[in-house]
């Protein structure tokens, strides 16, 4: 009796692995840069407390996010409306659904929802555990 159980169960085993294999999967590259949206270069900050925080930022029609500078690099993904990114010194960028690009570090900038739709941004920053991400 027991070792029928055995036997089905690695009979079991060997049947499921196969099944697992076939799980759908797909990846889908939204970027892969090694600049900033003001041409500058991606560095990450030197330290042994990184701490990666991931944010959903909402900004209503008409609103904006006021002007700031990062220190370390945010990642932006537009998931929904558009927003017009203006960097002192580096022009003006506007993003829309689907858009993704990495924040400017060290100059300042305002995004800013000029639609008639709330902006919904997921922002990804690789900082330092007790560290701001952004200075006003």
């Amino acid at each position: 009796m027991i070792e029928r159980g055995i036997l089905a169960a690695v009979v079991a085993g060997v049947v499921a692995a196969p099944l697992a294999a076939q799980v759908k999967f797909s990846s889908t590259p939204i970027l892969q840069t090694g600049v900033t949206n003001a041409g500058g270069p991606i560095t990450y900050p030197a330290t042994d407390s990184a701490e990666v925080t991931a944010l959903r930022v909402d900004i209503g029609p008409g609103g904006e996010t006021g002007r700031h500078m990062h220190l370390y690099p945010a990642f932006v993904y537009v998931l929904e409306g558009a927003i017009e990114v203006a960097i002192e010194g580096g022009g003006s960028h506007s993003y829309k659904a689907g858009d993704t690009f990495v924040e400017a570090v060290d100059a300042w900038h305002n995004g800013r929802n000029r639609g008639s739709v709330p902006a919904r941004l997921l922002v990804v920053f690789a900082g330092v555990r007790g560290k701001p991400n952004l200075v006003r």
